[in-house]
């Protein structure tokens, strides 16, 4: 990423929004949106990118035509270490506030999809399986999650690494999703089990 476009577009990012000014509003967005584009992320048509948005410069991210995402969502690798991951959100989905995407390993969210709220993707965990290993020194595996196209995923929900969602699923409120989600079908709970289908 082009560090000087990078600061300027989280120094944007860092402005108020004042959705209901309409003038202020385009004119933020678009503004946004281009230095988004001069540091290096691939921004579709129509993308809005609300405030105190944090985009962690190694991360390779693409934002699909009329994609949203809203405020303090933080795309980043919670790994230390350097490390680079790839973020691809597609056309028309949008990502509610204060979740947070774990990058280590890619992250790829289809067509109008919804995260919701406090959502939590993590493409890295800790082996912890060997009682030899003390816990801070566990190392450190990574696997890339998929979610498709018309999914609908809650607020507070947890994906662990290496889950692909299918497309037209729906993720309940709270759930923790451990393993691949079928496409159409409805999970809740934790962890996250089949509790129906969307017919």
């Amino acid at each position: 990423m082009n560090r000087t476009a990078l600061l300027l577009a989280r120094a944007l990012l860092a402005v108020p929004d004042l959705h209901r000014v309409d003038p202020w509003w385009r004119a933020l967005c678009e503004a946004r949106r281009v230095a988004l584009q001069r540091s290096g992320v691939r921004v579709g048509d129509g993308v809005v990118v609300h405030e105190r948005v944090h985009l962690d410069r190694r991360v390779t991210v693409s934002l699909g035509d009329r994609s949203e995402v809203r405020d303090r969502v933080r795309i980043g690798i919670a790994e230390v270490g350097e490390r680079s991951g790839a973020f691809t959100l597609g056309p028309g989905s949008v990502v509610l506030s204060d979740t947070q995407v774990d990058c280590t390993a890619s992250v790829t969210v289809g067509r109008r999809t919804h995260v919701g709220r406090r959502a939590q993707v993590f493409t890295h965990a800790h082996d912890v399986s060997r009682r030899s290993v003390p816990v801070l020194e566990a190392p450190v595996t990574s696997a890339s999650v998929v979610i498709g196209d018309d999914v609908m995923i809650y607020n507070d929900v947890v994906i662990l690494p290496g889950v692909t969602i299918g497309d037209g699923a729906v993720v309940a409120i709270r759930a923790v999703v451990t393993r691949d989600v079928q496409s159409g079908a409805v999970v809740a709970g934790v962890p996250a089990r089949v509790v129906g289908r969307r017919s």
